[in-house]
């Protein structure tokens, strides 16, 4: 078996693991989830919680959030679920009380005033974390069955790709990535009716 055949398996999976990443499809017409990349957060038999990675907001961190320090950090819309709240990951693992790990360099929420005061010290820099409204959930077995479907694929990818791809390009290049049956998802059209 050779590396690609070794990836294939292990990237198209019914059973995504926390940390994965899962891709729409590409004609899902759904203004959170079209062509979309989502972090599994946390994924058991209750349900499903992930946050949506490459759509990036124009507007500055500061104007969404009040009570923080002056910070230059995206915000991405992280989901339909909660669009009230703020949510985010970061690479500075156990710095933040309360962290939770979910791959290898990535974390997961932690202690929001720690946060706080990290980013007044200058102790944590905007690349190190990325904040989300809102987030994106499932019932218990209803990714499993959106899974079956076709709606999504899940595939592993490492902190840095998850970090350092460019978001609006996110979709297409690691729908790539996962073998040459999913490459011509980015070839096809946005909308349909364009073709």
């Amino acid at each position: 078996m050779n590396n690609d055949e070794l990836f294939k398996i292990q990237s198209n999976t019914l059973n995504p693991r926390i940390g994965d990443i899962l891709l729409s499809e590409p004609f899902m017409n759904d203004y959170y989830f079209r062509r979309s990349a989502i972090l599994i957060i946390d994924h058991n038999d209750e349900g499903s919680l992930g946050v949506i990675i490459n759509k990036r907001l124009s507007i500055p961190f500061n104007e969404i959030v009040q009570g923080f320090p002056k910070f230059d950090a995206d915000v991405y819309l992280g989901g339909p679920v909660e669009t009230d709240r703020l949510f985010f990951i970061h690479t500075i693992g156990e710095m933040i009380p309360d962290s939770t790990k979910i791959i290898s360099g990535l974390y997961w929420s932690g202690n929001v005033n720690a946060l706080k005061a990290m980013i007044k010290n200058d102790l944590i820099k905007p690349h190190e974390v990325r904040f989300f409204v809102g987030y994106a959930g499932w019932d218990g077995g209803q990714l499993r069955n959106e899974l079956k479907a076709n709606t999504w694929i899940a595939g592993h990818f490492s902190t840095k790709q998850i970090l350092q791809t460019i978001p609006g390009k996110m979709w297409s290049d690691f729908t790539k990535e996962m073998g040459k049956r999913y490459s011509l998802w980015s070839k096809f059209p946005v909308n349909p009716s364009d073709n």
